[in-house]
């Protein structure tokens, strides 16, 4: 489903859960920002950096290595009420916030992170 700018303005048919939303969308920078430092801590040495854009809320954890640049992209959008992220190996998962599914997004989150940072060094 292709992003429009209506998903980031939180509107249309996501109009009624605005304040929701953007709850959302802070829980779930700080679980992308914890979950990418881990990383760069435990599998970069803290050799990378992580950027942040606001639109679309995109998330880059960048690094040198050999002389070749990487970087992990994560990217989400409004979606129905919650918040979808999406890597480049392809997930692409609700995030609600809600303490039942909370750690199942957190492993998944982690895992795509480190399947990227891993293949990523391993093609280039």
């Amino acid at each position: 489903m292709p992003v429009t700018e209506a998903d980031f303005l939180l509107q249309g048919r996501v109009d009624n859960y605005r304040e929701r939303l953007y709850q959302l969308l802070i829980a779930l920078d700080r679980l992308i920002r914890d979950q990418l430092e881990a990383a760069n801590r435990e599998k970069l040495g803290g050799k990378g950096r992580i950027n942040y854009e606001a639109r679309p809320p995109r998330w880059t954890l960048a690094w040198k290595n050999k002389r070749r640049n990487y970087e992990v992209n994560l990217m989400a959008f409004a979606q129905g009420g919650a918040w979808v992220f999406h890597g480049r190996m392809g997930l692409d998962r609700p995030f609600r916030n809600l303490k039942s599914v909370r750690e199942r997004d957190e492993a998944a989150l982690r895992q795509e992170i480190v399947d990227q940072v891993a293949t990523d060094e391993t093609i280039l």
